[in-house]
C-alpha cells in the first residue's frame, strides 16, 4: 500500500483504539483465522434509505469499486424515478420517466461526474464535470478510505469488540456471491455502525444527531477469513430511520482510475450543483 503501516495504524486507531490491532498492522501478523493482508481494493453495492422527519426521503443506490492503494473510488449511482414538479425536474436535470445512472469518480482528491446526454444543453456539451469539494470533504474521504481498508479486513474482530458487552445472535450461514459466510445479528448505535462500515460516513454523519442515542438492528456476514461481505441494517430514531444493505466482494485491485484529460472537463454548472447535490457518491 502507498501508505502501508501509517495507513493501517491510523485507520485502526480511529476505528476504535484497539491496541491489539495496532500491533497486528505494524508487524504484519494476525490472530488465527484473521487475514494477514490488509485489503487493497474492494467492489461494492449499496442500497440505503434515510428518512428524516419533515424532510424528503433520501435513497442512495450505487455500485462500484474502492482502491485503497490509489485512494480512489469509482461508482455508478442510480437516481430513482421522481414525479415532476420542481423546476429542476422541468429543466430536465432530474429523471421524470425512469431511473438515471450517473458515473462518479474520486481520484487525486478531486471529484468528477460523467454527465448524461440529457444535460448537454446545461453543460455546453461537456460529458465530464468537475465537482467542487471542500478541504473538509477531502479529509473525510481520505479518512474513510484509510478506515475502510482496515474495517473490511478485520471486520470480525472489530464487530466482536463493538459488541463485547451486547447480546448477539447467530443467524443461518449464507453463500453470498459464491462466498461462504457466517452471520451475526446485534444492535449497534449509528456511531458504531460507521466504525464497522466507514463507507457510509459521508451519507450518514449528518444523521448522528437525530439518531445519536438509538440502536440499529444490524446483521453482519463475514467470510472464513473474517472479512466483511455484507451488512443489512434497519432502525428508527427520534424522527429518523435508516435501512438498507451494503455488500462487498474482494476481487483484488481494480483498473486504475485516471484523472480525465483537462481539455475534456468543465466545472459543474451552478444549476446542477444546487439541484443535484445528493446525486453523487461524495
Amino acid at each position: 500500500m502507498t501508505r502501508t503501516a501509517p495507513t493501517r495504524v491510523v485507520g485502526l486507531v480511529v476505528l476504535g483504539g484497539i491496541a491489539a490491532l495496532g500491533g497486528i498492522a505494524a508487524c504484519g501478523t494476525a490472530p488465527s483465522g484473521a487475514s494477514t493482508t490488509v485489503a487493497t481494493s474492494v467492489s461494492f453495492t449499496l442500497d440505503l434509505q434515510v428518512d428524516m422527519a419533515e424532510k424528503d426521503t433520501s435513497r442512495l443506490v450505487a455500485q462500484g469499486q474502492m482502491n485503497f492503494v490509489q485512494d480512489s473510488i469509482e461508482a455508478v449511482v442510480t437516481v430513482p424515478y421522481a414525479t415532476p414538479g420542481p423546476p429542476a425536474f422541468d429543466a430536465g436535470i432530474m429523471p421524470v420517466n425512469g431511473p438515471m445512472q450517473l458515473r462518479t469518480e474520486w481520484v487525486d482528491d478531486h471529484a468528477y461526474m460523467t454527465a448524461p446526454s440529457s444535460w448537454s444543453a446545461l453543460t455546453g456539451g461537456a460529458r465530464t464535470l468537475s465537482i467542487p469539494v471542500s478541504p473538509t470533504m477531502v479529509r473525510t474521504m481520505d479518512t474513510v478510505l484509510a478506515q475502510s481498508a482496515v474495517a473490511l479486513t478485520y471486520a470480525n474482530i472489530l464487530f466482536n469488540e463493538l459488541t463485547a458487552h451486547e447480546t448477539v445472535q447467530r443467524v443461518p450461514n449464507r453463500t453470498i456471491g459464491g462466498i461462504p459466510t457466517r452471520g451475526t445479528r446485534a444492535n449497534l448505535t449509528l456511531a458504531q455502525l460507521l466504525k464497522l462500515v466507514p463507507e457510509l460516513a459521508p451519507n450518514l454523519t449528518s444523521d448522528l444527531t437525530a439518531m445519536a442515542h438509538e440502536t440499529i438492528p444490524v446483521t453482519v456476514w463475514v467470510d472464513t477469513r473474517g472479512r466483511l461481505v455484507e451488512v443489512v441494517m434497519t432502525g428508527k430514531g427520534d424522527g429518523a430511520s435508516v435501512s438498507g444493505a451494503v455488500q462487498f466482494s474482494h476481487d483484488g485491485a481494480p483498473d486504475k482510475v485516471t484523472v480525465p484529460p483537462a481539455g475534456t472537463v468543465k466545472p459543474i454548472p451552478a444549476a446542477l450543483r444546487q439541484s443535484s447535490g445528493f446525486l453523487y457518491f461524495f
